[in-house]
């Protein structure tokens, strides 16, 4: 967890763009903007392929720069964000296309960005990620980590999902229905809020349980506290991590999640208003 950022020393930041959007002019605004200020950009190799900057994998991206810039949506940094953790490395998200909970501002605004930042006017936030532990019908164990959420869904075949889930050993819920989303608080405002759950405060230490079309007007999404581990079963079901990783919950003895104790670290303009972007986002008070 990157809590401060030593923002009189940055020498190199890394950039990595959305795939397959022709975002060279961009890249190269900010190459320009961050010379000016003696920094040298470094390129995720799959960001462009014509643009004339020193590339590299996402490892070794991370591991040679001060801090990483996301540039695409929502999407693309949550992919960075998962990364950064394993490097505790911070990301910056700056949005091309449309305005997302999680991007602050645009290119064109970027060099008053940066002429803040590099006065040191800036924040970082350090959202916590889900953990996800497996294990696996062979006893093999691997532990995961999700930014906004795990959603368990019913396979194409089966007409209805069946998800129990357990908290020591004790049946917590059961659920019939389409599925059940487990969202972070960043990620509350994503497919969890589509379902009917709740918008929890990004930083708030705890995460939320909502079911996805439940055959039971009962059924409730629920809000629970860090440091509670879940147990979730489910046969002929499949689990997706953030929408970018994809098991059949059938391959697995055991799934567990719970909100971690990891968390990444996000910069923001020192001036960044959640609620405000809350009410922008979804027209309230209009």
């Amino acid at each position: 967890m990157q809590n401060k950022i030593d923002y009189k020393n940055i020498k190199k930041i890394g950039i990595a763009a959305r795939p397959n959007s022709n975002l060279d002019r961009e890249i190269l605004t900010l190459k320009e903007i961050l010379e000016k200020k003696g920094v040298e950009l470094l390129l995720y190799k799959e960001s462009s392929k014509t643009v004339n900057l020193p590339k590299y994998d996402l490892d070794k991206l991370f591991e040679l720069s001060d801090f990483v810039i996301s540039l695409g949506g929502d999407g693309t940094l949550i992919s960075l964000c998962r990364k950064a953790c394993e490097h505790n490395k911070a990301v910056l998200g700056i949005h091309a296309g449309h305005l997302g909970f999680l991007t602050d501002f645009k290119v064109d605004e970027a060099e008053v960005f940066f002429e803040a930042f590099f006065r040191g006017e800036f924040r970082v936030e350090n959202p916590f990620l889900l953990s996800i532990i497996l294990e696996a019908n062979d006893g093999q164990i691997t532990q995961k980590f999700a930014f906004n959420d795990v959603v368990i869904s019913k396979d194409r075949k089966a007409s209805m999902a069946h998800i129990e889930v357990f908290r020591k050993a004790k049946k917590f819920n059961e659920y019939f229905g389409d599925g059940l989303i487990v969202a972070t608080p960043a990620g509350s405002t994503a497919y969890n809020l589509s379902a009917n759950g709740p918008i929890v405060y990004t930083l708030a230490q705890a995460f939320i349980l909502t079911p996805v079309c439940s055959h039971s007007l009962t059924q409730r999404p629920i809000v629970l506290p860090k440091g509670f581990e879940l147990e979730i079963g489910a046969k002929d079901c499949i689990f997706s991590i953030d929408g970018q990783e994809n098991y059949k919950m059938n391959d697995f003895k055991s799934v567990k999640v719970g909100l971690s104790d990891r968390s990444v670290a996000l910069i923001h303009p020192k001036n960044r208003d959640y609620f405000q972007i809350l009410k922008e986002k979804l027209n309230w008070g209009n």
